[in-house]
């Protein structure tokens, strides 16, 4: 199997712009196989209600009828299942969860996909890559910011980005390298096979549903056309300085060495997003004076220096002990306040619960908060949430039994006996300059 992904990288590789005719036979049985052994297991059940547990007590049988309906031509995508998850900002994001059957298939068509993709996306995209993430991004910003002639930063953020993408327009892109009918008719079926919500079948003209494992690869095609290739290749070269693009998934941020350059980018990037059913959010796409000389010129305005934020971080401009510009991270408040607000629920939910158990749940919530927010210039904040942590804990264990209160020098007595993961930098700066 990984002997033909590599021919298929290969070739993809030494001629940007081959088209692949041929390539759904790749999906067989032993890559079926392999796509079900790399789900979730814990992940939840389609509109089916099969989990993993349930099918994987005759995988190989199932699967090799799942085949033989695909191969028939008698496959049919299941509606999907909608769920919503909170927003930071209090609203719902709908999630469609697609039946297991069908994530197999998707995920087979995901590897190999990816093994064309992979040849064409461009370094500045880093969501949903193999080997690549967050973090990589986070890395490259700080790169760009403390070593390129950089002065402004334009955040963008996409209104609703997945439920906006236009299917034709996507069919086309990927046509541009898959002219695969198969594999088009199946990518067909998942994009437009409608959601089942309180017991209504809802369809729509738009979107790829969030939630699928083909959609980040999808949603990676649709701006590597929109925005990463042609920033490249006809943004850039028109500029009069220098910009770079750092995107993951639909979180972008373009740095610029000159205000007119980021202005007039600013102005067209709206009208090339409509062109594909893309709309910029107003309020959230803003652009921020920040690099070398920002923080002296916010001085002699008599303002602070603009921030901006990226994965979950707020960028800031400072200087080294050594008077040299660097950027530092905080975490974002409205990531610290989700955060904070989530161990709030969890704690009031299972305030019955034996301590010791209390204490692991919480030990590991801390250990996945530091392993994301860990950065080197983060400590602060990391601090700020273990606090927070330890306040929230003590809250609702007072309010565990009508007797006493735990009071603060009972809670100690606790926390010696149970203590809570202290805040720890996971991700240390490793590099030859100043940290990000």
């Amino acid at each position: 199997m990984s002997t033909t992904f590599s021919r298929l990288t290969e070739l993809a590789k030494e001629d940007p712009k081959r088209k692949f005719f041929s390539i759904a036979h790749l999906i067989t049985p032993e890559t079926m196989y392999a796509a079900f052994r790399s789900l979730r297991k814990e992940a939840s059940a389609g509109i089916d209600g099969v989990t993993y547990e349930q099918y994987e007590r005759d995988a190989e049988r199932n699967i090799r009828q799942l085949y033989r309906r695909l191969k028939e031509g008698k496959y049919q995508a299941q509606p999907l299942r909608r769920v919503y998850i909170p927003k930071e900002n209090g609203k719902q994001r709908p999630i469609s969860i697609p039946a297991l059957e069908d994530k197999i298939l998707q995920k087979a068509m995901v590897e190999i996909l990816t093994a064309i993709y992979e040849q064409d996306f461009l370094d500045c995209s880093y969501g949903f890559r193999p080997g690549r993430g967050q973090h990589q991004a986070l890395d490259e910003v700080g790169r760009v910011l403390r070593t390129r002639l950089t002065g402004w930063v334009l955040e963008i953020d996409i209104t609703a980005y997945f439920d906006s993408i236009v299917r034709e327009q996507l069919i086309e892109m990927i046509e541009k390298r898959v002219s695969d009918g198969s594999v088009i008719r199946l990518i067909r079926k998942w994009i437009k096979v409608g959601a089942i919500e309180e017991g209504k079948l809802l369809m729509s003209e738009r979107g790829t549903g969030q939630g699928q494992p083909i959609s980040p690869l999808l949603a990676n095609v649709y701006l590597h056309y929109v925005l990463d290739e042609w920033f490249e290749d006809v943004v850039k070269p028109r500029l009069r300085g220098e910009a770079h693009e750092i995107r993951f998934a639909d979180d972008a941020i373009l740095c610029f060495r000159y205000r007119k350059d980021a202005e007039k980018v600013k102005e067209v990037l709206a009208k090339r997003f409509a062109r594909y059913g893309l709309t910029l959010h107003l309020e959230k796409t803003r652009l921020v004076e920040f690099g070398h000389y920002a923080e002296e010129h916010a001085r002699q305005k008599g303002k602070k220096p603009g921030t901006f934020d990226f994965l979950g971080f707020t960028h800031i401009c400072t200087r080294s002990r050594g008077g040299q510009f660097a950027v530092h991270v905080r975490t974002a408040r409205k990531r610290l306040r989700r955060s904070s607000k989530a161990v709030a629920e969890w704690c009031r939910r299972n305030r019955h619960e034996p301590v010791d158990e209390q204490q692991k749940a919480l030990n590991a919530k801390l250990r996945g908060h530091y392993q994301y927010y860990g950065r080197s210039t983060n400590y602060r904040s990391l601090r700020q949430f273990y606090l927070i942590v330890r306040r929230i804990w003590q809250k609702w264990l007072n309010r565990r039994t009508r007797g006493g209160r735990t009071t603060w020098d009972k809670y100690e007595e606790i926390l010696r006996k149970y203590p809570l993961l202290p805040p720890r930098v996971t991700r240390p700066w490793r590099g030859t300059g100043m940290p990000a």
